[in-house]
């Protein structure tokens, strides 16, 4: 099994605020109420499948989507019937490819109407499939539609298969799910996404008790905000990183950085000089993790959804990529129909052969009914004699 990395940069920094304050009381120095429901929090977030199992460091992400396209390329090499084998997707370019296929995700739940957070769930899934399983391997364009429709059951949102499959053309019930169990092997069976988007609003609601005659200056940035978190969390890799909380941090301090001074404060002073230090080396970290992922949300802001990814240069750009694509992909695993079937015979023969449920094994041979039948009538009815 390969190596799922190590904790995340973010948690890193929730690790360096626990070993400070875990011998400190509320009532031993005058701390913001937030740092302690922060702790709170964290020690919450690090129960969930979003912490234990998709939590990386950048290095260990980028070395294990390494290992994904290695892997991929010794499989599929032995199975094309090229010689020479073609050129291959680098690491880099299978990343272009996942943005580029994100991006038609979110349109595509755009045009079905589902709700945010069912886009942003379905989204983090086909980012997280493609993090172990390269994009030569399994067919994207399926597997997009599949991680739509199965970011609806996952969110609780009913939408029957058949309608859900007429929005798509040349798209059946039976191709959506035939990589549903593909996917849900592919994301460890982790079904809940943790996003910002509630962080946001308790965010917005204590902005608004203490800003109580700055209204339209919290509305304005609870609208910002909320457009951000709707396309560039989605697009990098901030999931993979960050708690839901930094990320919503990050990006109302893209919009407003004031407001997020207000919510995480400094200390007041109480006359510990240590104490007052300790809280402030633990604010500049929280601080230095926002920072890091703002900038990785700054480099997809909204409007590139329609500024670049919307446009026909960005088609033309990524053809050359996509033609790539078709000519290094397993042709074993291009059709998930196929696959599903070919799978679901294998099981259904090694079940059948261990059970013994073939006809000799039940019913016995030929040769051995034969036999027994010819026993049977040249028996005497009364039994042996005494």
């Amino acid at each position: 099994m390969m190596d799922f990395g190590d904790d995340s940069q973010g948690d890193k920094i929730a690790d360096t605020f626990n070993k400070q304050t875990r011998n400190f009381t509320t009532s031993s120095f005058a701390a913001p109420r937030s740092f302690f429901v922060m702790a709170t929090e964290d020690e919450r977030y690090r129960q969930s499948s979003q912490y234990r199992l998709w939590s990386f460091t950048p290095a260990n992400l980028q070395d294990l989507r390494a290992k994904t396209n290695s892997l991929a390329r010794e499989q599929i090499a032995p199975r094309l019937a090229a010689d020479p084998p073609p050129d291959f997707l680098t690491p880099e370019e299978e990343v272009r490819l996942v943005k580029f296929f994100t991006v038609e995700l979110i349109r595509a739940a755009q045009f079905c109407e589902l709700p945010t957070e069912i886009r942003a769930t379905a989204a983090v899934f086909l980012r997280r499939f493609y993090v172990t399983n390269s994009v030569m391997t399994y067919p994207a364009t399926d597997l997009l539609k599949t991680s739509l429709f199965f970011g609806c059951k996952a969110e609780g949102f009913f939408y029957k298969l058949n309608a859900f499959s007429e929005k798509f053309p040349k798209t059946t019930g039976e191709q959506i799910l035939a990589g549903e169990f593909l996917l849900c092997q592919g994301i460890r069976f982790a079904f809940d996404v943790r996003h910002p988007f509630r962080a946001l609003e308790g965010a917005i609601l204590e902005l608004r008790r203490k800003l109580p005659n700055e209204e339209s200056r919290v509305n304005k940035a609870h609208a910002r905000t909320r457009e951000i978190l709707k396309f560039s969390p989605l697009v990098t890799d901030v999931y993979f990183h960050y708690a839901p909380s930094q990320i919503m941090m990050a990006a109302m301090s893209m919009v407003d950085a004031g407001l997020v001074d207000i919510l995480i404060p400094v200390a007041a002073q109480n006359g510990d000089a240590a104490q007052e230090s300790a809280v402030v080396n633990m604010r500049d970290k929280i601080m230095g993790a926002i920072e890091s992922c703002r900038k990785m949300l700054e480099e997809e802001p909204p409007e590139r959804m329609t500024e670049y990814w919307g446009t026909p240069e960005m088609g033309r750009a990524m053809k050359p990529l996509r033609r790539k694509l078709q000519r290094c992909r397993d042709p074993d695993r291009a059709d998930l129909v196929n696959l599903q079937r070919a799978r679901r015979e294998q099981v259904m023969n090694k079940e059948k052969k261990a059970a013994g449920l073939d006809d000799g094994g039940v019913f016995g041979e030929e040769n051995a009914r034969e036999t027994k039948r010819v026993k049977l009538e040249n028996a005497d009815p009364f039994g042996p004699p005494l």
